[in-house]
């Protein structure tokens, strides 16, 4: 893999990414249109057009996912640091085909925090279950529950005092990886109310990822610094627009704080991608979640289709 100098300043999104990424999507929309071709009719019902709307904005969400993985594959063979000034960060504008219109934006899961994060592989981690503490006092919640999160997540059975979870709990809990914000209702202490309050700070993906430091918004890397500046935060905010961190341990050096081992990282594995599909009769929301593997082709991980 050919790497990119980190002395190489990264170009913004322009109207030469816009086209290029138009012509991923066109291409990609070729090839499902191929299987199932988007022509006119008329004559037909009302639920007969309908009908052939639904199917071509089923066809153009494949065709969606499709650009989408062409662009982060293509993106993936230019080197390992992800950043906002790449291709895949370029939004796809309104585009039109047959009938209607397609338009999308491929976001970075990893500019979050996740909560497996807490404990990597099953092992604790200090670093993240301290930052952690800070996001949950900051959407409102009692720290104290960080406990039981990690509890929930790590492999062992014993809790930070020595006990067993069963002696604490009452019972067995999960010692695995959450897989959806839902999973939190069996974590002790857990209600709908703290779900919806950490659903809208942070995410949770199928395994422990460190926050890329290149895209993550200013509030989080201020939170997992919490003995910088603000000043030393802008500097690193106004570092990686113009040369983009390779490592977590890149952000700690401009801060000029400590390096919270494995809180970040500059790359990404997981990505989302929502596309607007839109023809006369219908609308539809197309989410996609996307994750690529180091050397390998990305995978298309879960699909949503809504009404928009």
């Amino acid at each position: 893999m050919t790497s990119r100098p980190n002395s190489l300043r990264p170009a913004r999104p322009s109207q030469r990414g816009a086209a290029l990424v138009i012509a991923m999507l066109l291409t990609a929309l070729g090839a499902a249109v191929a299987v199932q071709m988007i022509v006119p009719l008329s004559g037909w019902l009302e639920r007969e057009y309908r009908a052939r709307d639904t199917q071509a904005s089923y066809t153009l969400a494949d065709a969606a996912a499709s650009w989408a993985m062409t662009v982060l594959a293509a993106d993936a063979r230019l080197g390992p640091v992800d950043h906002y000034g790449e291709l895949w960060a370029t939004a796809l504008p309104p585009t039109p085909v047959e009938g209607g219109t397609i338009e999308g934006r491929i976001t970075d899961l990893q500019a979050s925090f996740n909560l497996n994060n807490v404990a990597p592989q099953g092992v604790k981690s200090a670093a993240n279950i301290a930052l952690a503490r800070t996001l949950f006092s900051q959407s409102g919640l009692d720290s104290k529950l960080v406990d039981a999160l990690v509890d929930a997540v790590d492999r062992d059975e014993t809790t930070n005092d020595g006990q067993s979870e069963r002696q604490r709990y009452g019972r067995a809990l999960r010692n695995a990886p959450l897989q959806s914000f839902n999973d939190l209702l069996d974590v002790p202490g857990f209600d709908e109310r703290a779900v919806r309050a950490l659903a809208a700070t942070t995410i949770v993906l199928p395994e422990a990822t460190p926050i890329n430091a290149n895209t993550a918004p200013r509030a989080l890397i201020a939170a997992a610094f919490p003995a910088a500046t603000s000043d030393a935060i802008d500097k690193a905010i106004a570092r990686r627009t113009q040369q983009p961190f390779s490592s977590g341990g890149d952000i700690a050096t401009v801060i000029g704080q400590p390096n919270a081992d494995g809180v970040f990282s500059g790359n990404t594995q997981y990505f989302a991608v929502e596309s607007l599909i839109r023809f006369e009769r219908v609308a539809h929301r197309v989410q996609l979640h996307i994750f690529r593997p180091t050397s390998a082709r990305p995978v298309l991980i879960s699909r949503i289709i809504s009404n928009a």
